[in-house]
């Protein structure tokens, strides 16, 4: 980020969390994630009323643009420039370019209403932000070739014939196996390990 000629009242900030890391603090406007990743670095610096100052008595013409102060371009009132349409100058009509990974795919690999970001990077995204809230969540291995599954209610690993078919978890298998599910539905308190 450039840094304009700073108003004669004001210095520009420095020593800030952003210091050295321009790519952070201007990302593009269509990637909500890097957006509010700015924005969160901004209200947690130690500079921000000093930034905050200086951009309001910063003029328009001289703004350096991206985020400054937890502001958008849009909060701080700068013209927004016209984006190209991701599509545009693609040959095929059902195709779309994903504005996350940049590939060109099928529409039938883009959700109808969230048409920016293809499918795959939809739950890519949603299952790096539900880690990044859950740090302590567990992370499902592989489905490829697994032929083992640990039970969270005896600890103990045993083959996926022991689990019964679930398909609506990831690995298509239920997360407890049958003897401790058996359990469970004798007595719905017993959720742990059963004495032996």
């Amino acid at each position: 980020m450039s840094t304009p000629t700073a108003p004669a009242a004001l210095a520009f900030p420095t020593g800030g969390a952003c210091t050295n890391r321009p790519n952070l603090m201007t990302p593009n406007p269509d990637d909500t994630q890097a957006v509010d990743a700015a924005i969160e670095t901004c209200l947690s610096c130690s500079a921000y009323v000093q930034c905050l100052a200086w951009i309001t008595a910063t003029p328009t013409d001289q703004d350096p643009g991206g985020i400054i102060a937890a502001l958008t371009e849009t909060d701080r009132g700068l013209p927004t420039p016209r984006r190209a349409d991701p599509d545009e100058k693609l040959p095929d009509p059902d195709t779309r370019r994903c504005t996350r990974c940049k590939t060109v795919k099928n529409r039938s690999e883009f959700y109808a209403h969230q048409a920016r970001w293809c499918i795959d990077c939809r739950r890519a995204y949603g299952r790096d932000r539900y880690h990044q809230l859950n740090p302590g969540a567990r992370h499902y291995e592989p489905v490829e070739g697994r032929t083992q599954k640990a039970c969270p209610d005896c600890d103990q690993t045993k083959p996926l014939k022991d689990f019964h078919r679930n398909q609506a978890r990831p690995d298509g298998h239920a997360s407890i196996c049958k003897p401790c599910l058996k359990i469970r539905r004798k007595n719905p308190r017993l959720r742990k390990k059963q004495p032996a």
